[in-house]
């Protein structure tokens, strides 16, 4: 009974520390890629950044994402600003630098967006599920 009671303290410690665990290959210098999705924003990450895609807006990873040992990241690029309606012909986006800054942890992401004095999120993301966006009409 007492080893029963042990191997069971064991295996709600292992199950728990598998929950809070970062994904295989977070800290170890390997690049994340792939899809990611959530509420309003979707995710694509290649070898040398990614896309990102919300209801109103849109932008860009200016280099891959490699989290550290926590599944911590930060990473810069640009952040778009859509509106309603067609795009007019010579129209200059509202392109806007921004941080992109968050965590992994396994098969799921929180990010957020600082713009200037301003952070989006944080949102929610999923690997390899489907972006729910409303797109601006």
């Amino acid at each position: 009974m007492r080893v029963m009671m042990m191997c069971t303290g064991v295996a709600v410690i292992a199950a728990t520390s598998q929950c809070t665990a970062p994904s295989p290959g977070v800290g170890d210098g390997r690049i994340i890629t792939g899809s990611w999705g959530g509420t309003h924003v979707g995710l694509a990450l290649t070898e040398s950044g990614g896309t990102v895609e919300y209801d109103c807006a849109h932008g860009g990873l200016s280099a891959p994402m490699v989290p550290g040992a926590e599944g911590r990241f930060e990473v810069g690029g640009v952040h778009v600003r859509e509106h309603g309606g067609p795009s007019r012909i010579g129209e200059v986006p509202d392109s806007v630098a921004a941080r992109y800054i968050g965590r992994i942890i396994r098969d799921k992401m929180t990010l957020r967006v600082v713009v200037g004095a301003d952070t989006l999120g944080p949102f929610e993301l999923q690997r390899n599920s489907p972006p729910r966006l409303v797109k601006c009409l």
